[in-house]
């Protein structure tokens, strides 16, 4: 990365300035490069299939809403607002303001909060330059703030943006570095055969999407119902270091949970592949972790009664049919009581086994 210069800044904080940067400067630093998407500190990427079946990762972003934009400052009804660009804290960055109020960068600049309005930018700058447009940019002009913080701090940072912005809960709880649930999830997609496997984008899970079997939103929500009495960072990690053995088993026993193809037949009549499944499988874990050979019970799990079509799950969890398909209720209500009818049916299994 070469050398950045902005110009007329104000230091703010110690690793916060400010400045003012014209729609012009900014359209081009976003086409020649200078500022780039981070997905660790924005929204994420998405595999995109291409017509020859490859697959490419691409920024998450709303093309309806740079659209608005776009036409808002076409029209001239724009009103600017406050960018947030974050100079990446890696230890190789180079960041410094003179006394001219000149800051001097050598190092990643990302786009933390502003995506969109930079995207329509661009694509106004390449409609003037193909002489399709005749708009003036420098005619906007916006507050720009600048952090040089690092992922994490910049994820938190996101946070807050988000707590404004339509993301998914999944994105919105994987920036959110304070809660132990979410402090856990993250171990577990660092420490177990979880990795890989946990969608931090969405909500759920597409039918074609081959990797993910469970979402960021639902494991954290799952421990935070069924670990109520989590307190310290301590207790986080200790069960962390449980769940962590826990899902490796647990992924190794279900098919489901390592094959796409039967995951994906199975979604049709059984809930033991889905992501809702995943509050199940937190309270099963509960019920054991105080058994000194939980290993030796786990395959209870295969004597559940999963099937959508059960009259055990029907109005409370499952709506629908086989004619026109069943679907899940996915609601706090139902949540709660699917965890409550799991901890049961699975007690039940345990003690017949046991006596």
């Amino acid at each position: 990365m070469a050398e950045y210069v902005f110009r007329n800044v104000t230091q703010v904080g110690e690793k916060e300035y400010q400045t003012v940067i014209d729609g012009q400067e900014l359209a081009e630093m976003w086409r020649d490069g200078i500022i780039t998407y981070n997905p660790e500190i924005q929204r994420g990427t998405k595999v995109k299939r291409g017509k020859d079946n490859t697959e490419t990762e691409v920024a998450v972003y709303s093309k309806a809403n740079v659209k608005k934009i776009y036409e808002s400052m076409l029209s001239g009804q724009y009103f600017t607002d406050m960018i947030t660009l974050n100079i990446l804290e890696d230890g190789s960055e180079k960041v410094e303001l003179d006394d001219a109020g000149n800051l001097t960068v050598d190092g990643e600049i990302n786009i933390a909060d502003g995506q969109h309005r930079i995207r329509a930018l661009a694509m106004i700058l390449e409609g003037n330059e193909k002489g399709d447009l005749s708009v003036d940019l420098t005619d906007l002009k916006f507050p720009i703030k600048i952090t040089n913080y690092d992922v994490q701090t910049a994820q938190q940072q996101f946070h807050q943006f988000s707590l404004g912005l339509k993301i998914s809960s999944s994105r919105a709880e994987y920036f959110n570095q304070t809660g132990l649930a979410n402090i856990i999830v993250r171990e577990l997609m660092k420490n177990s055969d979880l990795a890989g496997r946990v969608e931090v984008v969405r909500n759920s899970i597409p039918k074609k999407d081959e990797r993910h079997i469970v979402t960021f939103a639902t494991l954290v929500n799952a421990i935070d119902l069924v670990y109520k009495d989590l307190e310290t960072r301590v207790q986080a990690m200790e069960l962390a270091k449980y769940l962590s053995e826990f899902f490796n088993e647990l992924i190794n026993l279900i098919p489901e949970l390592h094959n796409y193809e039967k995951r994906a037949q199975s979604k049709e009549t059984s809930l033991i592949g889905e992501n809702f499944m995943f509050y199940g499988y937190v309270a099963i874990s509960k019920v054991l972790r105080d058994k000194e050979n939980w290993k030796e019970y786990l395959p209870l799990i295969n004597k559940l009664d999963l099937l959508k079509s059960s009259k055990v799950w029907y109005a409370e969890i499952i709506k629908g049919g086989k004619e026109r398909g069943y679907s899940i209720i996915n609601t706090s209500e139902s949540r709660q009581k699917f965890i409550n009818k799991i901890e049961r049916m699975f007690k039940k299994l345990l003690s017949e086994k046991t006596e």
